[in-house]
């Protein structure tokens, strides 16, 4: 993949600016740039787009949600170093700072030859050249018997939202002693290390708050990302806490029960007080 900086990917709409990428300037119009997402990738290149071009390109950024959860910084929220809060970020300053036009609708559809996106309350939007940053969407099946149904009972806790909040609440209400079942995804997903890390906060809060308790990871990954830190880590600060088994020792997980939070592998079954499942993941979708 060609690597480009920041100042060379205003470079390449300063260039579009004089004519060279964008139809609607033969006309004399002023060039259009929709971005579709706008979590970090998307409000990130709406930004820079908006403030290197200095005025010269409009740019419009399409997100339902008029304010932003961040999934970076969230497992610091569930370890307890920052509140809710902190990770949540609103869109105002985009379009007081930079006149980018912010539209809180659902992207329904993209019309790439007509270089048109229709909006889900019937409403379209004309560009000369489109970002598509929709994130990621979950591929719930992919752990056998997890559903979307599950997902209050035993938090993903992967996309922005309240999640989060949950888990946290689930992991804090945990029986003295008590078990948490992480199932982190396989390759390749958001963020490699957040499923390891978000052992490392939840085991930061037991140890204040539920010492005796345990946490056991069932991975579908024979290693991780960082696993050499984190294990070391997990036996320096959390000795006889977290026990990480390997896909070649528990064989899988063959079924997941909602009701009596139960995994099902071939090594044993293991019963959990609280739990994240982490699915494996795709391009998200508009």
């Amino acid at each position: 993949m060609t690597s480009i900086s920041r100042r060379g990917f205003g470079g390449l709409f300063g260039a579009s600016a004089l004519g060279l990428a964008m139809p609607s300037l033969a006309f004399g119009a002023v060039p259009k740039v929709v971005v579709i997402g706008g979590g970090a990738g998307g409000a990130t290149a709406a930004r820079y787009i908006a403030k290197d071009s200095k005025g010269a390109i409009d740019v419009t950024l399409v997100e339902a949600s008029k304010r932003y959860y961040t999934c970076f910084f969230s497992n610091l929220y569930l370890g307890g170093f920052r509140d809710y809060d902190s990770i949540g970020h609103g869109y105002d300053q985009l379009a007081a700072n930079h006149r980018v036009n912010v539209v809180h609708e659902w992207a329904s559809s993209v019309d790439n030859a007509g270089k048109m996106v229709k909006l889900a309350s019937g409403g379209t939007l004309s560009y000369d050249k489109l970002v598509l940053s929709p994130g990621i969407s979950l591929k719930y099946d992919s752990v056998p018997g997890y559903s979307p149904a599950l997902q209050s009972r035993m938090p993903h806790a992967w996309t922005s939202g309240t999640q989060v909040q949950l888990l946290q609440n689930q992991v804090m209400n945990m029986r003295k002693g008590g078990v948490f079942v992480m199932v982190p995804p396989p390759n390749p997903y958001r963020c490699p290390p957040g499923p390891y890390e978000r052992v490392s906060m939840i085991a930061h809060l037991l140890k204040q708050h539920n010492p005796t308790a345990k946490i056991i990871i069932l991975d579908p990954k024979a290693k991780f990302s960082k696993q050499g830190l984190f294990m070391a880590g997990w036996e320096k600060h959390y000795s006889g806490m977290v026990e990480w088994i390997d896909p070649e020792t528990h064989g899988g997980i063959k079924s997941i029960n909602g009701d009596t939070m139960e995994f099902v592998t071939d090594l044993d079954t293991f019963k959990a007080d609280a739990a994240s499942v982490v699915p494996a993941q795709r391009a998200g979708s508009i």
